[in-house]
């Protein structure tokens, strides 16, 4: 089991988790460097695994993006082939990356995300 390096932030997911009334199979937040910081997980990821992917995957569209000259992205979705979504978004320099239940209400996620990681 990880080692929660901010208890704060995993209080704050686990609610989000709970407001989410099921809706939610994973949630992460780690640090752009792939270091995982707190994470809620119902389903067999590996935290430290899906930390360093979601930091090359949170790299690599904020590369495209720069190239473009489009500034950086305000959220990210995914849609894996048994109907769940990957999520990931930037929050207070760290990024959030959540994995859904199949078929979610993505206005409901989307809700979720806009009250639960509005950038100040």
């Amino acid at each position: 089991m990880m080692e929660y390096k901010s208890p704060e932030l995993q209080a704050h997911i686990e609610e989000v988790v709970r407001v989410s009334r099921g809706s939610i199979d994973a949630i992460i937040v780690t640090k752009p460097d792939g270091t995982p910081v707190a994470n809620v997980n119902s389903i067999d990821v590996n935290p430290d695994y899906l930390a360093a992917a979601i930091s090359a995957v949170s790299g690599v569209i904020s590369s495209v993006l720069e190239v473009m000259e489009m500034g950086d992205f305000r959220r990210a979705h995914v849609e894996i082939k048994d109907k769940r979504y990957l999520y990931v978004l930037p929050y207070k320099g760290d990024y959030v990356a959540l994995i859904t239940k199949p078929n979610p209400n993505l206005g409901f996620i989307d809700l979720l995300l806009d009250v639960y990681f509005k950038e100040e």
